[in-house]
């Protein structure tokens, strides 16, 4: 590379990225100002499966092998584990979506995802007509995978900026390669704001109970995820009104109220966390370089399935920056051009 990389923000895209440059040998620098609250939140699932409409997500043939063999070559790197290796649960309340998700298992496009299981975890989960299994690798630990990642990038000479960088001081500066990921923010960036984001603020819960026996991942409404010691991470709400990632009641009563249609028995909260995601429009990645500063570019909009989607696109993006390979139309940031041209004359009108 003729440019020195820098990084703009740490959370999932951040680190995901640096992670691919890393493998390429490419040296770069990571700003990261640690205001990032997504990734932190997140629980980290891994889900191929669109619940709502009982759809295989979005490219996740691509998308599942490569995460898997990411993650695993970064537990390797680390020497820890990442992986949790759970899969899905989805109770079946009506006789409806049992017979809907065993439609799909006779489907060959579905005959790797989804399975029917007798799981003797189900205790105290209301579950009138059974319960499907979705085979997946069940979810990251995203704060483990960002504390690790940092230390081990450390140990090996990368540099660390803790300062925010100033926008208008990385356009400037010509000589160097900057790449956004910087989550919500970019709502704040004065070259990327014209991109349709579609923050979504998040409330996640940790509740402790001893009337649960799950081992793995439930989802039905929302997400309970096992933490061990008898305790469960709860979410998730969405609300696209909160621009800040504050914990608020109504989200809380929210999860509480969904969480006692679901269990039959008492829990008690103990934790209550908060995030923004940094979801888009057309619920498509943002990759590209910028329309006119061509050494300005962005990684971002991951949105919920950022821990499925990144290590796909992170290598994608690092491809092609670093061997001139052509974006994906889908992803590639040329499909809002005519919001860009709008903004501008927008700015001129002003």
């Amino acid at each position: 590379m003729k440019h020195q990389i820098n990084i703009i923000g740490f959370g999932l895209a951040g680190a995901t990225l640096a992670w691919q440059f890393h493998f390429k040998n490419i040296p770069f620098k990571i700003y990261d100002s640690g205001s990032n609250h997504c990734t932190r939140t997140a629980a980290g699932l891994v889900n191929p499966i669109v619940f709502k409409r009982l759809t295989k997500s979005w490219n996740i043939d691509l998308l599942l092998p490569e995460a898997f063999d990411f993650y695993t070559r970064i537990e390797n790197t680390l020497k820890t584990k990442l992986i949790s290796g759970k899969k899905i649960l989805y109770p079946f309340t009506t006789k409806e979506d049992e017979n809907n998700w065993s439609v799909k298992m006779g489907d060959d496009r579905f005959r790797n995802y989804l399975n029917h299981t007798n799981s003797a975890e189900l205790n105290n989960i209301h579950a009138p007509n059974g319960v499907g299994l979705v085979n997946t690798f069940g979810n990251i630990d995203t704060n483990l995978f960002l504390d690790l990642s940092r230390q081990y990038f450390l140990s090996n000479g990368i540099e660390f900026f803790t300062e925010e960088l100033r926008h208008e001081n990385a356009a400037a500066n010509a000589d160097q390669k900057y790449i956004f990921c910087e989550g919500v923010a970019v709502t704040e960036n004065p070259f990327f704001n014209y991109l349709p984001m579609k923050p979504a603020h998040g409330e996640t819960l940790i509740i402790q109970t001893d009337g649960l026996e799950l081992i793995n991942i439930l989802s039905k409404n929302l997400f309970l995820l096992p933490l061990g010691n008898n305790k469960y991470k709860v979410g998730a709400t969405y609300n696209w009104e909160l621009k800040k990632p504050i914990l608020t009641e109504e989200g809380k009563n929210d999860l509480t109220e969904r969480l006692k249609h679901l269990l039959q028995c008492n829990f008690e909260i103990i934790s209550h966390q908060a995030g923004i995601r940094p979801a888009v429009a057309d619920r498509r990645p943002l990759l590209g370089v910028h329309p006119e500063k061509k050494n300005l570019f962005i990684f971002n909009g991951l949105g919920t399935k950022g821990v499925l989607l990144a290590p796909y696109y992170a290598k994608h993006f690092a491809d092609f920056l670093a061997e001139d390979k052509t974006l994906d139309a889908e992803v590639n940031i040329t499909r809002f051009a005519k919001r860009y041209r709008k903004s501008l004359l927008d700015k001129k009108a002003l």
